[in-house]
């Protein structure tokens, strides 16, 4: 069913904006009218043909927040839950959400939904919105009958991604804010205060020494065409790099190195252990196959590394090795976590001991962040101070030097 963007008039005479889902543009005139609006403007969206013929710029201009996708699976499983319908469940939802991309996606489920269609493919339609994590689990709790208990699941699984993500945004804004404060204050000494000191040392003729020569010379860069050579440098550098990585030999080079380096390659490898392991276990606990999620599971590791190895441990188990075995060889899987997963498998309880290796790394990567962050602050000050010494070295020796000269 096609959707309307329309600008409209409420009966205080209060310009409204909005979507409406009709079969032409006379019904949606007529919906709009029903509801007390004068129309003003009333136009088809054109989102659904932009996301068909340009798919990747689709992902930047309609991208919708992963919480507001959390939020829509757990008033969908509640209102399921209380026994209401799924197309009025649906109706409700879209009524009361704000975003508008969103709002457009559900509407087109809810068409499917009210022609026949199955939730699950309605979904897989929208993979930018609803991962293929989501169809599946929704899939099996169709079959059983329990796909409300299905949305509940995503839904906390959501709220726990968004979790560990804000802890690691909230542990990393402390050392952000001083590299931009840290920007700041070099490029005021060098491009404001620095050119200044140059002039008097001139005025002087006073002999320079290299850590001055050196400065003046950073200083003379910020403050003449040059800048745009290493700004120029850094972009064709960066469109370089990024084409790269976009090669499959790229992007499995570039994510070896990252979890080769110090701290932060240990980090990467915590956060993304434990988000397969939640993932794996809520998809294991809603009776979806272990071949089956762990192909999922692979796509949203977002690691090419490591879904090199699931994809590798998948072809094992088909030929019947137990899953701790098949990752045994694997470079991301740790001692602990194939420890875990034998003790699941001997007392038959996968699925909840893959949970438990996801809460237990949850808490890993809590910890391991706060001691990042706590190695980050203290480095960031003393990078901040001996910069500041330098320039300040720079500024003082030659002073120093005039100043002795002047009283032999």
């Amino acid at each position: 069913m096609p959707i309307y963007k329309y600008t409209a008039f409420n009966r205080k005479g209060k310009e409204e904006k909005g979507i409406v889902d009709a079969g032409n543009h006379a019904q949606a005139r007529r919906i709009l009218k029903q509801k007390g609006l004068y129309v003003k403007a009333l136009t088809e969206d054109t989102e659904k043909k932009d996301r068909e013929l340009f798919p990747f710029l689709a992902k930047l201009l309609y991208r919708v927040p992963r919480r507001d996708v959390g939020f829509f699976a757990r008033q969908l499983g509640t209102l399921l839950d209380a026994g209401l319908p799924l197309d009025k469940s649906l109706a409700n939802i879209v009524d009361q959400t704000e975003n508008e991309y969103l709002k457009k996606a559900l509407i087109e489920v809810r068409g499917d939904v009210i022609e026949g269609g199955k939730l699950s493919e309605s979904m897989a339609k929208h993979p930018a919105i609803f991962p293929p994590l989501y169809h599946n689990l929704v899939s099996v709790g169709e079959r059983t009958g329990t796909y409300e208990q299905s949305l509940l699941r995503l839904a906390e699984l959501e709220e726990a991604n968004q979790a560990m993500k804000n802890k690691v945004t909230a542990a990393l804004f402390y050392p952000v804010i001083m590299m931009f404060f840290l920007g700041g204050i070099m490029i005021f000494l060098l491009a404001v205060v620095m050119p200044q000191i140059q002039q008097m040392f001139v005025q002087m003729n006073a002999e320079l020494p290299f850590i001055t020569r050196f400065v003046l010379g950073v200083s003379d860069i910020f403050t003449s065409f040059k800048i745009l050579i290493p700004i120029v440098s850094g972009i064709v550098g960066f469109i370089l790099f990024r084409r790269w990585k976009s090669t499959v030999t790229g992007r499995m080079t570039w994510e070896r190195f990252l979890l080769r380096v110090p701290v932060f390659g240990a980090l990467i490898q915590k956060v993304m252990l434990a988000r397969f392991s939640r993932n794996l276990g809520v998809m294991l606990q809603s009776r979806v196959p272990l071949l089956n999620a762990l192909i999922v599971v692979g796509k949203i590791v977002d690691n090419a590394v490591f879904e090199q190895e699931i994809l590798a441990a998948i072809e094992k188990i088909k030929e019947g090795t137990r899953i701790t075995d098949a990752f045994r060889d694997s470079q991301i899987m740790t001692m602990m976590i194939l420890g875990m997963l034998s003790a699941g498998e001997a007392s038959d309880r996968i699925p909840e001991m893959v949970s438990k290796i996801a809460d237990v790394l949850e808490d890993d990567v809590e910890a391991a962040i706060q001691k990042m962050s706590s190695l980050l602050e203290p480095l960031m000050i003393v990078l901040l101070g001996l910069m500041i010494i330098v320039i300040m070295s720079a500024i003082l020796l030659p002073m120093y030097n005039l100043t002795s000269q002047i009283q032999v």
